[in-house]
């Protein structure tokens, strides 16, 4: 069992997701103390809570070394969230700090997400009387909002508490962001339909560039219902059906079917996300007023990320189109290298392989008629415990090393010799040495293990593999030729039980 204290280090200081520590764990056979992870979790809320309850305010935000160990706020009066309604506020600041070329600042009425539920925070900036701030990230504390970023110039520091600002969110970040999350709830619903209803959720990332999703399922999905699950989203989204929100009971919105995120604590009240017959899900994020607004939507990849969790990574409008318009681009690209129209390329491309796979038969009978390309470095005849063994060392060009292996059984069924060692290249100039024995020449004590092991300790490499075919990797082409063509001394030496 993980202890609890561990589980919070991890999600406190280092930022890592409880249900993601969760995954890692029990993939290799662990439990987590969640008990010990809660009394963490809430010791840490107390002590924030008696923070701001000093003179000098908030210490140490939560997520304190994202913010910075010296950050103290000096928080006064309640905090609205307007984010659903509104992208833009007049407001005033509750709780202002400053550090080297950073500031922390809390709204009374403010717009910004905060990170959470697998939806990266939103960007914006905050303008007041004499200096602004682009807000970079948002963050979380208890009951407080934290708005990170980087002042313009000179910033006041708590002397802007209880001013006038203008707080304005990023509206293609959030929009962007929206997008995709919304897709993530459609994407949910079509896995369940497609695949069954043992998918759940286990895990997001909700980014304005892409979206990604793990969900529970224990074998790699297929190219068909890949395609199944992406035409149900896109469905989704041509009908253009109403995203409806509402605030419900926790029973009752379960009792009416709404998923909850895995790992995620619950109030008493909590936030539905409704797309009608479709999708139906506790979730406090943003989300697009209709699925028509989400767009094209793309599939780019679906792997495995731990047992019995797959993962699904996703694009939508903008990203979906740039994703679309560099693979038109790329079939352009092959159309032309093919001399095809785009729309006959897949055509084209199996007329070339089907050409390419008659050329190879072509090649590979030249090569059983002539000499296959091989050029004979040496020949030697000797005599072993009275046996005759003829050698031949051959450089050999082939397209592949597993044709070197066709050439040796023919080799060793033409009656020409009884050994050969093969310096074999490749059309990359990448070298091979393959050594082959005859029957009789294994009969006589001469293998062809034996023979490659010895010619390419002569240029400091090692070989072996079977008595009738060895193999070794070459480092050094030059000095191999030179040892091809002593191979036959090698014979000679291996048939007299001499060292080499």
């Amino acid at each position: 069992v993980i202890p609890g204290a561990e589980v919070f280090r991890l999600y406190d200081t280092f930022g890592f997701p409880v249900d993601l520590t969760r995954l890692v764990v029990e993939e290799r056979g662990y439990d987590l103390d969640m008990e010990g992870f809660e009394k963490a979790l809430a010791a840490q809320r107390e002590r924030s809570r008696e923070a701001r309850a000093r003179p000098g305010g908030l210490k140490g935000a939560a997520g304190g070394s994202r913010v910075g160990s010296a950050a103290t706020l000096s928080v006064r009066g309640p905090e609205t969230f307007v984010g659903y309604e509104t992208l833009a506020a007049e407001t005033r600041v509750t709780g202002a700090s400053q550090e080297v070329g950073r500031a922390t600042v809390v709204l009374r009425d403010q717009p910004f997400y905060a990170e959470a539920g697998g939806q990266v925070s939103d960007r914006g900036r905050i303008a007041g009387d004499g200096w602004t701030m682009d807000v970079l990230e948002v963050i979380r504390d208890g009951d407080r909002t934290l708005l990170c970023g980087r002042p313009d110039g000179d910033f006041p520091g708590d002397s802007v508490v209880g001013t006038s600002v203008t707080a304005e969110v990023d509206v293609r970040h959030r929009r962007d962001t929206e997008r995709n999350h919304t897709a993530t709830h459609l994407l949910h619903a079509a896995l369940r339909s497609v695949l069954g209803g043992h998918v759940r959720q286990r895990g997001s990332l909700v980014a304005p560039d892409r979206l990604r999703f793990d969900f529970a399922h224990s074998a790699p999905m297929t190219a068909p219902e890949l395609e199944a699950v992406a035409k149900a989203v896109a469905e989704g989204i041509w009908t253009s059906q109403p995203v409806l929100t509402s605030i419900r009971p926790r029973a009752e919105a379960v009792q009416a079917g709404a998923m909850a995120l895995f790992g995620e604590k619950y109030g008493d009240r909590v936030r539905v996300v409704e797309i009608p017959d479709v999708s139906l899900e506790l979730c406090g994020g943003t989300h697009v007023r209709h699925t028509a607004e989400i767009g094209p939507f793309v599939i780019t990849s679906e792997s495995g990320v731990a047992a019995g969790v797959r993962r699904i990574e996703a694009l939508t409008g903008r990203g979906a189109c740039a994703h679309l318009a560099d693979y038109k681009r790329r079939i352009g690209t092959l159309a032309e290298s093919v001399r095809a129209a785009p729309a006959n390329v897949e055509r084209r491309v199996g007329e070339l392989l089907a050409e390419r796979t008659t050329l190879e038969a072509l090649v590979d009978d030249l090569q059983r008629q002539g000499s296959g390309g091989a050029e004979i470095l040496a020949e030697a005849e000797c005599e072993v415990g009275g046996t005759p063994v003829r050698y031949k060392g051959v450089r050999l060009k082939v397209r592949r090393p597993g044709d070197a292996r066709k050439w040796g059984d023919r080799f060793r069924a033409s009656g020409l010799a009884e050994v050969a060692v093969v310096d074999t290249e490749t059309p990359d100039g990448k070298h091979v040495l393959f050594a082959f024995a005859t029957d009789s020449a294994i009969s006589a004590g001469i293998r062809a293990d034996a023979v490659a092991r010895e010619v390419a300790a002569q240029v400091g490499l090692k070989g072996g593999g079977s008595p009738h075919m060895s193999q070794a990797g070459v480092a050094d082409p030059v000095r191999l030729a030179e040892a091809v063509r002593g191979g036959a001394g090698v014979v000679v030496n291996l048939g007299r039980g001499a060292p080499v």
